[in-house]
């Protein structure tokens, strides 16, 4: 019995291979560009060189092996292959979370590109990233600026790099990660909408498919969400020096994880080079969804400035 051939898509101005199915990514028509393997594989217990140990599993300074529980055990080899051993009786969607999670932001620290726990826009002549701890309504931003006709480019990872043409983002998953009250709230009820995990109230909401997905754009501005104090109005405000670099360092997705890869001298490095060219702001708003329209019209006066 012959197998049915690999899946092809976009990711991150990667072309992957895949033989798992990734719907989440878009696909990809043209063997052109760098390419990522991702394949089914008996994996071991343990790594044939370890230079380092953490609770979900081990490293060296090329591979990174680690084990999801009634999941998968995923092996990531020197940012070209993704092996994938799936666990008997396993749920396809949570395996795809975790290889389009963790496992794909670790193939980037092997490759030395690096993935912001964001979301990006794009914008004229380049996009613009949301950062923030977990909860804080990164995700929400951009579904919310997507329904006001806004391109979403990235959700969750945003896969960004530094070179002579300043800082670029790649574009990333065709579609947002939302939980219930938001999808709710802002009324995504369109078709295509799945649980993320089993028992978790986080879903996946299709977006508009990108435009030229293999084509990186500017960062032009960085945006740090947080709470404002109760009874505080939006205000959006410009960080400098050491505080601009702390939030990208902050905001790298699997930071421990690249320390224990030997990769955090080159991550700072590049995030400070990010931080020279790059503005960062703090904005802090307040919560609800109440208020979302207010916080969306400072915010967009502040994205007028770029045009």
């Amino acid at each position: 019995m012959s197998l049915p051939p690999p899946h092809s898509y976009y990711l991150a101005g990667l072309r992957i291979v895949s033989e798992i199915a990734l719907p989440s990514l878009m696909a990809c028509a043209q063997q052109i560009g760098s390419s990522v393997s991702i394949r089914r594989a008996r994996l071991p217990e343990t790594l044939s060189s370890v230079t380092a140990v953490f609770p979900e599993g081990q490293c060296n300074e090329n591979e990174l092996l680690f084990n999801i529980p009634d999941a998968a055990r995923y092996l990531i080899r020197s940012g070209s292959e993704i092996l994938v051993d799936q666990a008997a009786n396993s749920n396809p969607g949570d395996v795809a979370a975790y290889l389009l999670g963790t496992a794909f932001g670790v193939l980037c620290h092997q490759r030395g590109t690096y993935p912001l726990h964001g979301s990006a826009i794009d914008i004229v002549d380049g996009c613009v990233a949301f950062v923030g701890d977990s909860g804080v309504g990164k995700s929400t931003m951009v579904a919310a600026l997507a329904s006001r006709g806004h391109q979403v480019i990235s959700d969750d990872l945003c896969v960004f790099e530094a070179s002579e043409q300043g800082v670029q983002v790649w574009p990333g998953l065709n579609r947002l990660r939302l939980w219930d009250d938001a999808l709710a709230a802002l009324g995504c009820d369109q078709p295509g909408i799945e649980r993320e995990f089993r028992g978790l109230n986080k879903y996946l909401v299709p977006t508009q498919p990108i435009r030229n997905p293999r084509k990186p754009r500017r960062l032009q501005r960085v945006y740090q969400l947080a709470a404002a104090a109760d009874g505080d109005l939006t205000t959006i405000t410009r960080l400098q020096g050491a505080a601009s670099l702390e939030v990208l360092m902050q905001n790298i997705y699997r930071v421990a994880i690249a320390e224990r890869m030997g990769r955090k001298a080159n991550l700072f490095v590049t995030c400070a080079a990010a931080a020279r060219d790059v503005p960062v702001y703090r904005l802090s708003r307040p919560l609800g969804f109440q208020v979302l329209p207010d916080v969306l019209k400072v915010l967009e006066e502040h994205l007028h400035e770029l045009r």
